[in-house]
């Protein structure tokens, strides 16, 4: 005899439905034991409640109880979802608020402005956020904006601060900042996806002013070209000290490149000789101007920025001094 037939149901059974109702409470706990556990007391009341429902679905009882019996199972399902949702949303609300306390305690910890638009954007984009694809958007901002060291750690505040603040020899420059400045500023551009270029402008008659004048002399060059730009380039374009020998101009506005191209050499059209005051005289110099754009969207992160080719003009040294070196042993 086969095990189907060893345990098949009389025809008693299977008159009054013991089967199918047997059926039925297996079912519902089987439903109970793969509902996800949001809260465990909770769940343990829920899973109490259908046990005992499921138990009475099982036993002898009219239709009119078993329909009550089944809405009171429909009913726990409902109570048990809806309390589920609610504990979500109040440990996502209380997530975010860690987050954004987080958030502002790193702002000052690394002297962030917190009225700055960049920061108050990530701010409501932290609130607002609650899919996988918006979590893995902030991730990457939060990482443009507190960058690790190379082998992985978070960078120490002051490490941060002074690389914000990176500067060179040169950097009080017509009271310009440094390059750390141009770089969180073009940080914020990539953050908020704006639009703009960057313009290098190197000046490649410092050798030679260095040689005859010394520091100083490079110093006052830089002061007046670094004038020069402010006064002749438009109001949302920003200069920054960039190296020993050249400058830096974040155009941070929507403009075509040839356009900008075009704009950038009539400003430089119009360079004539400087009067570069060195101790107590002053001279009349004439200061070539080399001018490289490039659009900030060819940039994958800010520190990009550092692979502008200012090794260039570090070259354009060594060669002027070795020639020095052989005009002076021709003499």
């Amino acid at each position: 005899m086969s095990v189907w037939r060893k345990h098949a149901p009389s025809a008693v059974q299977a008159a009054d439905g013991t089967v199918e109702r047997r059926a039925l409470g297996l079912l519902l706990e089987g439903l109970v034991i793969n509902q996800v556990q949001v809260d465990p007391e909770e769940y343990r009341r829920f899973r109490s409640a259908i046990l005992r429902n499921s138990i009475r679905v099982t036993e002898p009882n009219s239709e009119s109880d078993l329909l009550n019996t089944v809405a009171d199972i429909v009913r726990e399902f409902e109570v048990y979802r809806l309390a589920s949702e609610a504990a979500v949303e109040e440990r996502q609300k209380q997530w975010r608020r860690l987050s954004g306390l987080l958030l502002r305690l790193m702002g000052v910890l690394y002297k962030i402005d917190p009225k700055s638009e960049a920061w108050t954007n990530l701010a409501t984009e932290l609130v607002a956020a609650v899919s996988a694809e918006d979590i893995e958007v902030l991730h990457e901002k939060f990482t443009t904006l507190f960058p690790l060291n190379s082998d992985g750690t978070a960078a120490s505040a002051r490490q941060w601060t002074e690389e914000q603040d990176r500067s060179t020899a040169n950097d009080n420059a017509a009271g310009l900042r440094g390059g750390g400045a141009a770089i969180e500023h073009v940080r914020r551009m990539i953050l908020e996806s704006r639009p703009g270029h960057i313009g290098l402008f190197r000046l490649s008659c410092l050798d030679v002013v260095g040689e005859r004048f010394g520091a100083e002399g490079i110093q006052d060059c830089l002061m007046a070209v670094s004038a020069f730009l402010i006064e002749n380039l438009r109001a949302e374009d920003t200069v920054y000290h960039w190296s020993e020998s050249s400058l830096l101009a974040v155009c941070d506005r929507k403009v075509r490149e040839d356009i900008l191209i075009a704009e950038l050499n009539r400003v430089l059209a119009r360079n004539r000789d400087f009067n570069i005051n060195i101790g107590d005289r002053t001279i009349m110099l004439r200061i070539p101007i080399d001018m490289q754009l490039f659009p900030v969207s060819d940039f994958s992160s800010a520190d990009d920025l550092r692979q502008l080719p200012v090794a260039r003009t570090r070259t354009d040294r060594a060669l002027s001094e070795r020639a020095s070196v052989s005009v002076r042993s021709l003499r």
